[in-house]
């Protein structure tokens, strides 16, 4: 069963197993191997990355890894699509962009979407941005043919599951760049809290464990939280299995 057809709660071992390989990753090949990985397990047509002002000693100038087939990056770069809203939108937003609400009518967006669909890339997509700490920004952009229905079906987990897989992303682009982040240490109740949340145990069920109030352990939990910085619990989580926490 892949990533897009998980509707529980709980975190799907395909996403946890990409995180775990994500953080694994220290070299510009293994970067382009784990975005076409991506692309196979969601059954996209195409996964795109564009980082932009990376820190670290080989930093400061675009990178890109993508599963686009050449003649389209050529065709893209030919006809300076990088100026459309479809990516400069994409570095000045902060939420995911689903590339159905761009005005299609507009003659140069229709021209682009109905190349892009010519060369493979998809119908569908949505494009996840990432703001880093140190300036730099990056966009994670996914899509798809599958039917209209099928991916509106879809779309609310694998928005779930891409604003956290681009973060992972963008950090294994960083290490692959040469740069390294300061180590992250949780105190033991804030790592207990998390391990048990981990386990599909809720707040109050939590509390009863370690002796705590309900409110106590979401203290923790946001303590935690926010160390790891984290969008939400579950992303908390997931960084915990990437840093090899749990």
């Amino acid at each position: 069963m892949t990533s897009a057809t998980a509707h529980s709660m709980n975190l799907d071992p395909n996403f946890l197993n990409l995180i775990e390989e994500a953080t694994s990753v220290r070299h510009h090949p293994q970067v382009h191997e784990l975005i076409g990985r991506l692309a196979t397990i969601y059954e996209l047509s195409s996964v795109a990355y564009v980082g932009v002002n990376l820190p670290g000693p080989a930093g400061g100038n675009r990178y890109v890894s993508t599963t686009f087939l050449p003649d389209w990056i050529n065709r893209y770069n030919d006809q300076n699509y990088w100026q459309l809203p479809v990516l400069k939108q994409g570095f000045s937003s902060i939420l995911p962009i689903d590339w159905g609400k761009f005005d299609v009518t507009r003659p140069p967006l229709r021209r682009f979407f109905g190349e892009a669909v010519e060369f493979g890339v998809g119908r569908h997509g949505l494009s996840f941005p990432v703001r880093g700490r140190y300036g730099e920004k990056a966009l994670l952009s996914v899509s798809s043919n599958m039917p209209l229905g099928k991916w509106i079906r879809f779309m609310p987990f694998w928005t779930r599951d891409f604003q956290i897989l681009a973060f992972h992303i963008h950090q294994m682009v960083l290490r692959a760049e040469g740069h390294r982040d300061p180590k992250i240490k949780l105190s033991p109740r804030e790592l207990e809290c998390l391990k048990w949340s981990a386990a599909g145990k809720s707040a109050g069920e939590i509390g009863t464990i370690l002796s705590l109030s309900e409110k106590t352990v979401r203290f923790y939990q946001d303590l935690a939280r926010r160390k790891l910085d984290a969008k939400n619990l579950t992303h908390a989580v997931a960084k915990l299995y990437s840093l090899d926490l749990l």
